[in-house]
């Protein structure tokens, strides 16, 4: 009898115990699940490096059904359909002029005729649109000014070209800079990356590859908002070059994005700006009634213009607003 009821509290104890074992493997795994590691400054145990992998492999079959690999006669790169129409983002050096035929191929090797659009070798933004018709998987772009330093972000592409066999390359790593018109990561790029987008840990498209270095922390990409804020010029206009705006207008400053817009660091002595009486630590708010959300739109929106024309340039100095007229002059030689 006495044995019969130790072995019985045994029982009740041991299923006590797997009871308490099965909870804590759930509180585990809701860890895992909803604490959003990748959320942290730096992971802290392997349950934050688990969680991040899980939340990778979530992330890819929707990311990586929109990618394509774009082919030319004169070389190939990577890009991303953002519209179910076909209009796919891609480096400008990938497109180089537009009005030239390409084609891309669908992650399933399908290949489609497309038509290089616009861009800008400011930033090596580019666009291109599938012209067959037909309803194509596309990903969703992130807002502007959602990036920040430090966060997680995941690379695709084609280095090398498509190759149906190996698919799909996808490199891991994080934000490490993102300045004006050229966002730095640690996500290594190969050759045949270029044009390829950059996803962050919600799954929204954050940039597109541009430069590869052979340093594995020297990874450039086009940060998404240059394509916010240069949307229609890029649609609609033919790629601006740096060969092209050598013929456009010229205002005469240095700019930088700061938060709180785009700030003037250097005025240069007897051109538009200097003869408007625009200051160092001005900010640049508006070009004829155009509101400026970035240093490549500005440079965009004046070497559009001829030298000679005038512009209404709307300030901000020391907290008010100043409106001055100038007349644009000619871009010197060696000024990109």
């Amino acid at each position: 009898m006495f044995a019969k009821l130790v072995f019985s509290q045994l029982d009740k104890l041991m299923v006590i115990r797997l009871i308490f074992f099965l909870l804590s493997m759930v509180a585990g795994y809701a860890d895992i699940s909803d604490d959003k590691s990748w959320h942290k400054r730096v992971p802290e145990k392997i349950n934050d490096l688990i969680a991040i992998q899980d939340r990778l492999r979530n992330l890819l079959p929707d990311a990586q059904k929109a990618l394509v690999s774009i082919e030319a006669s004169d070389g190939a790169g990577s890009g991303i359909i953002v519209s179910e129409e076909g209009l796919v983002l891609t480096a400008a050096h990938v497109i180089g002029s537009t009005g030239k035929k390409m084609f891309v191929r669908l992650p399933d090797g399908k290949r489609l005729p497309a038509i290089s659009l616009g861009g800008s070798e400011i930033s090596d933004a580019g666009m291109l649109k599938i012209t067959k018709k037909g309803k194509w998987p596309f990903v969703k772009m992130a807002d502007s000014g959602t990036s920040k330093i430090g966060d997680w972000c995941f690379g695709l592409g084609h280095p090398g070209g498509f190759d149906k066999e190996r698919g799909i390359v996808v490199r891991i790593g994080r934000v490490i800079a993102n300045k004006d018109e050229t966002m730095q990561t640690d996500s290594r790029l190969l050759g045949g990356d270029s044009g390829g987008p950059l996803f962050d840990f919600d799954g929204n498209l954050i940039a597109i590859h541009s430069r590869v270095s052979q340093l594995p922390d020297q990874n450039f990409h086009v940060p998404i908002d240059c394509f916010h804020a240069n949307w229609e010029f890029f649609k609609n206009k033919p790629v601006i070059t740096y060969e092209k705006m050598q013929g456009g207008g010229f205002f005469g400053v240095a700019c930088e994005e700061i938060e709180k817009g785009l700030i003037v660091r250097e005025v240069i002595p007897e051109t538009a700006a200097y003869k408007a009486g625009v200051q160092s630590d001005d900010l640049l708010l508006e070009i004829n009634n155009e509101r400026i959300n970035s240093r490549e739109e500005f440079i965009i929106l004046v070497s559009s213009l001829k030298p000679g024309d005038e512009v209404k340039i709307l300030l901000d100095r020391n907290g008010s607003e100043l409106s001055v007229k100038a007349s644009l002059g000619t871009r010197p030689k060696s000024e990109k």
